[in-house]
């Protein structure tokens, strides 16, 4: 067990404990994206009860408002549908696609990293070559065959990112266990009688979990993006249940003759949600690896 994972865990001494909290704290822009993230989240979850408006609903009277207007703070979009509505219940959606895809994507990945790094090297390069075909299959195409398969939908969206992502977690597990691999404290444990199992789930595991978390909470940042994209192009979350990528889609008509607020309300939620999970990325660094 490294220092710096053994001072982040819950039986660290109380000073260990408060250092690497003053670190996280030092570092302003993960402070920003920890709070911008907790906002988001937080009027995503109490949509209900703060939205004014059911956000399906359309008022063909009041088509287009502009930003401002009486009764639609951010106006109403080309079915007279609140913006402001649709926009906080459509980060439920976004976040929940991205932070599940990326949660599934890091647990499959560690374990074939870890598999990996641990079996034969017959097995390890048949796994690894998997790995590498799975690097030159374009995501769209995932996409696009799964949109086909079954109906486009939050489903889609899992699906593409966690084929995505997998590789690429992959990789990093399997080249940082390689390197733990070779340590004196596996084989000390080894020494003592230790099986490969709990070696892997009791030394090595614990020492990886930070280069996870790190590059999970930034995955998460990158895949807000890659959603809305695909939800953009009709393959995501469908009409008429809100959703950021969607509404982009659906402002980008009206940008220039109508309402602007319809497709940048939206690209800005999506753009601040990304930024914050990058700088807590950051944030975690400094504290799991200082």
């Amino acid at each position: 067990m490294t220092t710096t994972t053994a001072e982040v865990r819950a039986g660290a001494p109380p000073r260990l404990r408060r250092s690497a909290a003053a670190r996280f704290v030092r570092n302003r822009e993960a402070l920003l994206g920890l709070v911008v993230l907790i906002v988001m989240v937080g009027v995503s979850v109490l949509a209900p009860w703060l939205a004014p408006y059911d956000p399906n609903a359309g008022d063909p009277d009041n088509v287009l408002a502009p930003v401002g207007s009486a009764g639609h703070l951010l106006g109403t979009d080309d079915q007279g549908r609140d913006v402001l509505s649709r926009l906080l219940y459509g980060g439920r959606g976004a976040l929940v696609v991205s932070i599940v895809s990326v949660a599934v994507a890091l647990l499959i990945g560690t374990l074939l990293g870890l598999y990996g790094a641990f079996a034969g090297r017959r097995t390890s390069g048949v796994l690894m070559r998997i790995i590498d075909l799975m690097f030159a299959f374009p995501v769209i195409l995932v996409a696009l065959s799964l949109a086909a398969i079954i109906h486009p939908g939050p489903w889609v969206l899992i699906g593409t990112v966690v084929f995505g992502a997998v590789p690429y977690v992959t990789r990093i597990v399997f080249a940082e266990a390689k390197i733990e691999r070779e340590k004196d404290y596996v084989e000390a444990a080894r020494s003592l009688g230790a099986s490969e199992a709990t070696i892997l789930r009791t030394e090595v595991l614990p020492n990886l979990l930070s280069s996870v978390v790190i590059y999970g909470t930034s995955l998460v940042g990158v895949n807000i993006v890659f959603t809305a994209s695909l939800s953009a192009l009709g393959l995501g979350i469908q009409p008429p249940s809100p959703d950021w990528g969607r509404m982009i889609s659906e402002g980008a008509k009206v940008l220039v003759t109508g309402n602007p607020g319809v497709a940048t309300f939206p690209a800005i939620a999506i753009l601040l949600v990304a930024l914050a999970f990058n700088w807590l990325g950051d944030g975690l660094r400094d504290v799991l690896n200082p």
